[in-house]
């Protein structure tokens, strides 16, 4: 005997489980999520008449499928952290993946042809770092809307709320005294996934296209990691967990002695590692760990951090992308701007900020200056072919020297 999945309320397909109260599918709880909080689409009649069903069935305007959500019994307090599908893998036991049962990491993969490009040259093949499932997954992320809903003030409170993780950066720290591949292809899959994720809150780049979504995190992942990491360090520091001012740590957990670490990169090159350790993207990010004490100082705010990680990152991007995607950041980081000022004012009572402000957008443009100076590094270790590696997805990875 077969077992039935129930229908969605919803929408009449097949049901994946319990969202927010109520047996749907994916589908229909990732629309509830989106537009629950927004104002937007609750107030407007149907927008479809002649389409729309009545009762159960699929749903033509956003006004009548929401309201069928709530007429079902979805509610925003009903979310579940822990949602399951209907059909369920017996005391929680997931069949081991290659990738684990191998070590590497999850949503990497790479291999080493077994020729060489050049044989004449006796020079080792290309490592192929395939970051595909990565991609995937971050685009599902994307697609499926922020984690929880969240109610906020404005767009930097709810960037804040989501932000929110790296005041309680793990206290149980794990050295990477000797940097692996593995090591570095976990760092990416971190700041990666966690940047896709960051971006759920901000409702301004859930209304952009998804293609440009993907462009936009596939350009700023890396910076939006290069200011963690001081912010991460600046507040291990404040707590006692950076003795040394040669730590620095990042806000998974991670922490790295600049002065011992070792980094494996028989992996990435045919050269020594003397030859080409100043042209690795995170020995060159260190030369910002003089911002560092400024921000142990400043001890900037959830919402403050916030900014700081959108206004780099936008501004990054409208450079790196004259034009329409130029245009789509200036409206971003003007739409945060007058949200930090609200918060200034309304929150931190403070109307003379400028000069705090000014501190904090010194240490973004330190970042920014550290990438433009780079890039000539960058250059030179293309030109000379210094790193034997090969990306599926090259844009990824640029300003990065990968």
């Amino acid at each position: 005997m077969e077992n039935e999945v129930p229908d969605c309320e919803i929408c009449g397909l097949p049901s994946q489980g319990t969202h927010f109260g109520v047996l749907s599918c994916k589908a229909c709880s990732a629309f509830f999520r989106r537009t629950a909080t927004s104002p937007k689409w609750a107030p407007k009649k149907c927008q479809t008449p002649k389409k729309c069903q009545s009762g159960k069935g699929m749903y033509h305007c956003k006004p009548c499928r929401l309201k069928r959500c709530y007429d079902a019994g979805m509610d925003t307090k009903k979310f579940q952290f822990d949602r399951d599908g209907l059909i369920q893998i017996p005391n929680n036991k997931l069949t081991r993946s290659f990738e684990v049962f191998v070590g590497r990491p999850d949503y990497v993969l790479f291999c080493t042809p077994g020729t060489s490009e050049n044989p004449s040259e006796n020079l080792k093949p290309k490592t192929i770092i395939d970051v595909s499932y990565l991609v995937n997954t971050a685009s599902k992320i994307l697609l499926n809307g922020p984690e929880q809903p969240l109610i906020a003030r404005d767009q930097l409170q709810k960037l804040a709320n989501g932000f929110s993780y790296l005041k309680n950066t793990s206290t149980e720290m794990r050295d990477f005294s000797h940097s692996t591949k593995e090591d570095v292809m976990k760092i990416w899959e971190f700041y990666f996934l966690t940047v896709a994720k960051w971006l759920t809150y901000f409702d301004e780049f859930q209304k952009l296209d998804h293609d440009l979504q993907m462009k936009l995190l596939l350009a700023i992942w890396h910076v939006w990691g290069r200011l963690d990491k001081l912010l991460a360090t600046a507040i291990n520091r404040r707590r006692g967990l950076c003795p040394t001012k040669n730590l620095l740590t990042l806000s998974n957990g991670v922490f790295i002695d600049m002065e011992k670490q070792e980094v494996d990169v028989e992996w990435m090159t045919n050269y020594e590692p003397e030859q080409v350790l100043t042209f690795i993207d995170g020995v060159r990010a260190r030369e910002l760990t003089k911002e560092i004490d400024p921000l142990v100082e400043l001890e900037p705010s959830d919402v403050e951090s916030a900014y700081m990680l959108a206004q780099l990152c936008f501004h990054y991007a409208g450079k790196r992308f004259p034009g329409e995607i130029e245009r789509i950041c200036d409206r971003f980081q003007d739409i945060l701007a007058a949200n930090l000022h609200d918060h200034y004012q309304n929150d931190k009572k403070m109307d003379r900020y400028s000069g705090r402000l000014a501190k904090l957008m010194k240490i973004n443009s330190a970042v920014q200056k550290n990438i433009w100076e780079n890039r000539s590094k960058i250059e030179v270790a293309q030109t000379f072919n210094l790193f034997s590696i090969a990306h599926s997805h090259p844009e990824m990875f640029y300003d990065t020297g990968f």
